[in-house]
């Protein structure tokens, strides 16, 4: 028994039962760590059941089919037909030894199972951009897709649940809300990042050559013809420290069989592809994210499950609140929660949901970090404070900016920004005629309250 795998080729029985436990799951609404409660098994044994490309055992299948409440007799079926042909075919089993794993896994890809669970617990609206995402895959079969969204509209979901539902997918998350102090591994750290995707990409890597090897090696894997088709799922690459560490790694064009869907926040005007020295002819398919519109509103209070579920079938609550929510992603999910355990009413649809401190707080740390010059600091409260500057404006009031480090300066916190460049038709926006914003407006009132500015 096979089924398509979406990538113009057959899912062989394994992934169908990897994606027959994921697909449950979802349609139950059920955490990891409920799974993981209710099968009796540890985080580590779920994750690598449900998304890494190991077999799991006999014992694993039943105890999940128990957690979730789902015929075991299917799964088994498809267990047995990958057992048996693991035994001919000499690939290895949960447990094996390291020198039979696939080629692409990456002890590195396990740290992101937290990520991707969060990121597609909830997680929906998405579907004709994943199609997309997936036809660009089966139909071209190289080049870039770039997916472009203001900060907090769902880039990182939508990555995540392609990797979720195509664990051969290479993928690294580049994210600075799992970024931690000290030394150990680091996502947004260049060094960290290339050792992660030149792990997945080559069988015969080394770790702990460092940066500059790290640099040759990617280098020539992205020129040359892969084994097998390869897509590479690279997250917020915006988030990088320093953003421009990629620059000339990545080739303009990608050879045969070789994709990268590559992520980044909108910067009004300009794009983050600046930093990665790659500019938007070069990308094969950009896709950039809108709010969530009411059926996608309908479809997560149904996941949300508890007492949202009676609430999706409310069409005057839906719409109050997509009002509220503006389409917002980050915002939609908070209010689903609390729909779901009951703090949300029909009576109560305006309130600010509680989740939305603790996020906007995470925010805010993100963007202390990333501020970590004196002109940083200067540029962002008056931003705060104006709303909208000029080039010109910022030079003028921040101390040590000039249009000698304007660029270098502005780069590193380019992300928490929009640009909008202002030029007469038919002419080249004049130098420091640009206009800075900050990147959200929600952002911009919950950080204005933090600074004190009324």
């Amino acid at each position: 028994m096979a089924t398509a795998d979406g990538w113009g080729g057959v899912a062989g029985p394994l992934e169908e039962l990897k994606l027959l436990l994921r697909d449950r799951r979802a349609e139950l609404g059920m955490a990891m760590r409920a799974v993981e409660r209710s099968a009796g098994l540890g985080h580590t044994t779920v994750s690598k059941a449900l998304n890494g490309p190991g077999v799991p055992t006999r014992a694993t299948v039943i105890a999940l089919a128990k957690a979730l409440r789902t015929d075991p007799e299917p799964l088994l079926c498809l267990h047995g037909q990958v057992v048996e042909g693991e035994s001919t075919e000499g690939a290895s089993t949960e447990g094996g030894s390291a020198d039979a794993r696939a080629p692409y896994e990456s002890p590195v890809r396990d740290f992101f199972g937290d990520l991707i669970e969060q990121h597609t617990r909830l997680f929906a609206g998405r579907r004709d951009e994943g199609a997309r995402v997936m036809e660009f895959v089966r139909d071209r079969a190289t080049g870039y897709v770039f997916v472009e969204a203001l900060s907090g509209f769902g880039k990182t979901s939508l990555l995540a649940d392609l990797v979720r539902r195509h664990p051969e997918f290479r993928y690294h998350f580049i994210s600075q809300a799992y970024r931690r102090r000290g030394g150990g591994f680091d996502p947004t750290s260049p060094e960290d990042v290339l050792e992660s995707l030149c792990e997945q990409l080559d069988a015969a890597h080394v770790r702990g050559g460092g940066l500059k090897s790290l640099e040759r090696q990617f280098h020539a894997l992205t020129r040359r013809t892969p084994p097998e088709p390869t897509v590479v799922v690279l997250d917020a690459v915006d988030e990088l420290e320093p953003p421009d560490q990629l620059r000339t790694l990545l080739p303009r064009r990608l050879p045969e069989g070789l994709v990268f869907v590559l992520s980044g926040r909108a910067q009004g005007d300009r794009s983050c592809l600046d930093d990665i020295a790659l500019s938007p002819a070069d990308v094969g398919l950009h896709l950039r994210l809108a709010g969530l519109d009411e059926q996608a509103l309908v479809e997560l209070l149904r996941m949300a499950g508890g007492r949202a579920a009676a609430l999706a079938r409310d069409t005057d609550f839906v719409a109050r609140l997509h009002r509220v929510s503006a389409g917002d992603p980050f915002y939609v999910r908070f209010l689903v929660e609390d729909a779901a355990s009951g703090v949300l009413t029909r009576d109560n649809a305006e309130r600010v949901p509680t989740g939305l401190e603790s996020y906007l707080d995470q925010q805010l740390e993100q963007l202390n970090r990333s501020a970590h010059r004196a002109e940083h600091v200067e540029i962002l409260g008056f931003l705060l404070e104006a709303g909208t500057l000029s080039g010109m404006d910022l030079c003028s009031l921040v101390e040590g900016l000039t249009w000698l480090n304007f660029d270098s300066i502005l780069r590193e916190i380019h992300r928490f920004l929009l640009v909008h460049r202002r030029s007469a038709p038919g002419l080249a926006p004049r130098r420091g005629s640009e206009e800075y914003s900050f990147c959200h407006a929600r952002f911009r009132e919950y950080f204005r309250g933090r600074a004190g500015i009324g």
